[in-house]
């Protein structure tokens, strides 16, 4: 009880601490932010003293309690919203968006809602001149706005269009190219995009004839349409029907081209009546002579069959010369036959068939062909020119016994 009457007792009451609140008010804070001067007790501090009477000896509030905690609690204390007294985020621009595109930083296109900012976000992402920035612009211009808006606000600018036409074709979004184009008044192009993926998807050789054949009839047979793209591709599918005809299931979807070297390969010596026959693939297909001539020397200089090359590209003239008859550039020839490891004879003959003297003399050194390099020189009687050749040449070599001999030549009035 004795303990009782002690708490009990005013004098107790009065220094004992409150526990009654949590929060404690500006007062009491201020209170307790008192300190001791000289002269004066650690008790007295706690003493019952008026606050206005401490104010010259009490400690500046801010290096007890930060400034921004001090004013939440006063902001709290005053009952308004804290939250409405934060300070505002600034506004975001077009051209604070463009640069955080172009950084490849994260950002929201969508508070742009405007017709006038969303066409300044294209105009600035094109005068910048980065394709990615320029192409998310667009796909945020095709969710956000109807699609002939967008394709209006494409027409005129072509750099922007041609972005994104690429973007859909490497997707395989043939369908809205095809859309798109089409609405541009380009149905054209669209169609031969609609080709190209007929051609790369495949499927079955049924499903693809079919494919193409519908195309054909709706898109390539309408006036104005490019009558070269409306040719290949009734060519094309031709070639297909042939390919069905034949049932090679291994030379399925081969080119034309491919299918001549196979020809050339398995069928050379049969008749021009035979399906198989190269010469009746060129008629059906319409492979012109360059092409033929082309697959025909390849085919068979890799296959070392050269008796077969030297006939079809040499003949005997009326004399009996031996000249070249090829649809290819003579150049060329001679680069492809040299590359393919030809006899010299057979280089001589065709640089033999070149004109002018320079040219043959140029291509003779080019291609070391030391016969013809040897007569143009004593064409031209130039006993100089060919004495300094004669000492790049092996000694006691055929050529150099031949360019020894033609500088004897007693018949050759040398101009030097």
């Amino acid at each position: 009880m004795e303990d009782e009457d002690y708490w009990n007792t005013s004098e107790t009451k009065a220094k004992a601490f409150s526990f009654d609140d949590d929060v404690l008010s500006t007062q009491e804070i201020l209170a307790i932010g008192q300190k001791s001067y000289s002269g004066q007790s650690e008790e007295s501090i706690f003493s019952n003293v008026s606050i206005t009477t401490v104010k010259s000896a009490a400690v500046p509030l801010s290096s007890l309690v930060s400034s921004k905690v001090l004013d939440l609690i006063l902001l709290a204390q005053s009952g308004r919203d804290p939250s409405r007294e934060a300070k505002q985020e600034p506004e975001e621009t077009v051209a604070m968006t463009l640069k955080r595109l172009t950084l490849g930083r994260s950002c929201s296109l969508h508070v742009h809602r405007s017709m006038k900012s969303k066409t300044e976000l294209l105009d600035g992402a094109l005068a910048i001149g980065d394709g990615n920035a320029v192409l998310t612009v667009v796909l945020f211009l095709i969710q956000t706005l109807n699609k002939k808006l967008v394709y209006e606000l494409l027409s005129s600018r072509p750099v922007a269009l041609n972005h994104y036409i690429a973007f859909l074709h490497n997707e395989g979004k043939i369908t809205e190219l095809a859309d798109l184009l089409t609405m541009l008044g380009r149905s054209p192009e669209a169609a031969m995009y609609q080709f190209q993926h007929a051609v790369k998807t495949q499927g079955s050789l049924d499903a693809l004839l079919r494919k193409l054949s519908n195309l054909f009839a709706n898109h390539f047979q309408q006036p104005g349409v490019d009558q070269h793209q409306a040719k290949m591709i009734a060519d094309y599918i031709k070639l297909l029907e042939w390919q069905k005809h034949i049932n090679k299931p291994d030379l399925k979807y081969r080119s034309v081209i491919e299918w001549l070297a196979y020809n050339c390969t398995q069928h050379w010596h049969e008749g021009a009546g035979n399906a198989m026959s190269p010469l009746t693939l060129c008629q059906r297909h319409q492979i012109s002579p360059l092409q033929y001539d082309w697959v025909v020397l390849n085919v068979h200089a890799k296959a070392g069959k050269w008796d077969i090359v030297e006939s079809l590209f040499t003949k005997k003239d009326w004399l009996g010369r031996t000249t070249v008859s090829s649809h290819i550039p003579i150049e060329t020839l001679l680069a492809r036959l040299s590359e393919l490891q030809a006899s010299k004879q057979l280089l001589a003959t065709c640089v033999n068939k070149i004109a002018g003297n320079d040219d043959r003399l140029r291509l003779a050194h080019m291609y070391k062909i030391h016969s013809v390099v040897i007569e143009t020189l004593a064409k031209q009687k130039d006993r100089a020119a060919l004495t300094n050749y004669k000492m790049t040449l092996s000694p006691q070599s055929e050529e150099y016994i031949l360019a020894e001999n033609t500088l004897r030549d007693a018949s050759i009035k040398w101009k030097n």
